[in-house]
């Protein structure tokens, strides 16, 4: 009884799929390849620029700067002696005023700071009056004395040399 065994080829099915999966695996490689190595050369060629470079402080006429802040401390007083119940409203407006005035005088920029920033700096009679503000402008229920507040602050302004 003879018997033949046929045994199968290795590769008896078709190439195309694995050719397929192969030509796009190596397409992912290479664009990933070239994605790292794109993104590298950009951040590489990158001009660095300056953090920050600030423009030299030109001092202005403080007798026009006071006039102009002294009259939006009167638009302030205003608006409240028409409804003596927006309290919060004035000492915003108090806080914006003199902070924009004192930064419109010395070039510093404490109307982005915050108290602690301020109490840092050389301006302690400015620290002073924001910390007065302070309670008024954030607490849940304002409470202070607007009149007075307004003239500390008419005060600091005509002070300042």
């Amino acid at each position: 009884m003879d018997v033949t065994v046929r045994f199968r080829q290795l590769f008896d099915y078709s190439k195309l799929p694995i050719l397929i999966v192969a030509a796009v695996l190596a397409i992912l490689t290479i664009a990933i390849v070239v994605m790292f190595v794109k993104g590298w050369w950009v951040r590489k060629k990158k001009v660095e620029k300056p953090a920050y470079v600030q423009e030299e402080f030109v001092a202005p006429d403080l007798g026009k700067l006071k006039v102009t802040y002294l009259a939006q401390l009167d638009q302030i007083e205003a608006k409240f002696n028409e409804d003596p119940t927006q309290i919060r409203p004035a000492y915003e407006g108090m806080s914006r005023v003199v902070r924009e005035f004192v930064y419109k005088a010395t070039g510093t920029e404490v109307d982005k700071f915050t108290l602690h920033e301020i109490n840092q700096t050389k301006f302690q009679g400015l620290a002073k009056l924001v910390g007065e503000y302070y309670q008024p402008e954030f607490d849940q229920i304002s409470e202070g004395d607007v009149r007075d507040s307004l003239m500390k602050s008419r005060r600091l302004m005509s002070e300042w040399n």
